[in-house]
């Protein structure tokens, strides 16, 4: 990746081309003063000694303050929609950046998430009556898995006590900042007819594809403008989880693609179109790329970027749930190849150049036809990038969540399990859908997987 200096000790480069497209998104309802998109992670704290004994609220600052050192990819801002830049670090400069980025707040995480606020740089929130901390970041700079390492490294900093960076040691660091998704995959930059060709082959088999991802009856109309983001969730005890992850293996499935074949049966039986009898799912998978981006990219060092893709299996409604389950799981193998690599470049600019060409939307309102449809993402086991202790229990994470703030008529189904419990979280916008709608949602969710795996899933939390 190539920095350029525009002014002394100030650098401007492109942005890549995931980072463009979700660029794009996050700034489509800049007038309402609300970010779409905007990926939230927030976690209840338990504070042992030394902190206990001291100000969290400074302990805190300090080691959000080291980690901007040790991730200056925090610091940078966006320039436009295809473009950021990042300025030399200073003691100053550091100091102004905490001053606008780390917030003292009186209220809770769903306050906040209620308008979730867009920023040019990420923010971390501590709310002292919970002890819980409040993590924002645009989906163009971090991902999700991303997210929770960052958190990861957040935590032991404030556990080991590491001291805020002396003004010294703030040095030119850009060769800290992670490459683009393209780069760090080494993806030739030839462009030759046979490139272009399977780039348009990518592109079409997505589009003919994402016509078969369904829709959710919605409220309001084309020009009902956002409201608040907001969310529901289940969680699960350690007894149920455990029972469900042990059917799963009997059966020879991932937990991941039970939960994309169940989703699949709650969007046929919910949908907008149930007259037309659709014969197709799409799902959109989000594909974790940190699998193959080339060492030392593929590390903890390289958290703060987006290195995740969206891809679209389809599965037949009239196969059975093991059926859908094994195409899922299918799907997620032996696809990544040559010519996904060759074509990628190429693939993710034309992308993007379609979605800049559309007309843009009235001020405050939404795409004229925007998805209803529901997307599902796992993060899996978080404790495998973010765990619950830290120096002997100088830290402790007690509860855990993760989300976006949607702006739109879509609706984002987050899984994960943590300190042995899993979710299921939908993050949803209350202009267009309700809480009952959403409760609908992931109760069909649950009545399938509990029909068709075999295990009782009653919840020990539901979340509104």
């Amino acid at each position: 990746m190539t920095w350029t200096e525009t002014s002394p000790g100030v650098y401007s480069t492109e942005l890549g081309g995931v980072e463009k497209i979700y660029r794009f998104f996050s700034h489509l309802f800049k007038p309402t003063g609300r970010e779409h998109w905007g990926l939230y992670c927030s976690c209840t704290l338990e504070l042992g000694s030394p902190l206990s004994h001291s100000d969290p609220a400074i302990a805190l600052r300090d080691a959000w303050k080291a980690l901007r050192q040790e991730f200056p990819a925090l610091a940078i801002v966006p320039d436009g929609l295809t473009k950021k830049t990042y300025v030399l670090p200073d003691a100053s400069r550091v100091e102004k950046w905490a001053d606008e980025t780390f917030f003292v707040d009186r209220t809770d995480p769903d306050a906040v998430l209620a308008s979730y606020p867009a920023r040019d740089t990420p923010s971390m929130y501590f709310f002292p009556e919970s002890s819980q901390v409040l993590f924002l970041a645009s989906h163009w700079r971090i991902d999700g898995l991303g997210t929770c390492m960052i958190m990861e490294r957040f935590f032991s900093i404030l556990a080991a006590s590491t001291p805020s960076p002396a003004a010294e040691s703030w040095t030119n660091d850009l060769h800290r900042v992670s490459p683009r998704l393209e780069d760090a995959l080494g993806a030739p930059t030839e462009e030759t007819p046979e490139i272009h060709a399977l780039a348009q082959k990518q592109i079409a088999d997505h589009h003919k594809n994402a016509v078969h991802a369904g829709g959710i009856p919605y409220l309001g109309d084309a020009t009902t403008p956002p409201g608040s983001p907001a969310r529901t969730f289940i969680k699960f005890n350690k007894e149920t989880t455990s029972a469900l992850i042990a059917a799963c293996k009997v059966r020879g499935i991932s937990v991941t693609s039970a939960f994309y074949a169940a989703l699949a049966s709650a969007v046929l039986s919910l949908s907008q179109s149930q007259d037309e009898s659709p014969e197709k799912y799409t799902a959109v998978m989000a594909t974790n790329m940190r699998n193959y981006v080339k060492p030392p990219y593929n590390s903890k060092d390289h958290a703060v970027q987006v290195y995740i893709i969206g891809r679209s299996p389809t599965v037949d409604h009239s196969c059975t749930f093991d059926e859908k389950t094994a195409q899922f799981a299918a799907y997620s193998k032996d696809w990544y190849n040559d010519e996904f690599l060759r074509a990628y470049r190429v693939s993710t600019r034309t992308h993007y150049d379609a979605m800049t060409k559309r007309p843009a939307p009235p001020a405050g309102a939404p795409p004229p036809k925007p998805p209803s449809g529901v997307t599902l993402s796992s993060l899996g086991v978080i404790e495998k990038l973010l765990p619950s202790e830290y120096e002997g229990g100088v830290v402790k994470v007690t509860d855990f969540n993760f989300g976006v703030s949607m702006l739109t008529r879509q609706m984002l189904l987050y899984v994960w399990t943590f300190r042995g419990k899993m979710s299921f979280s939908i993050n949803y916008n209350k202009a267009y859908q309700d809480a009952e709608a959403t409760k609908a949602l992931l109760e069909y969710i649950r009545q399938v997987l509990a029909k068709e795996v075999g295990v009782t899933l009653e919840p020990e939390e539901k979340v509104e």
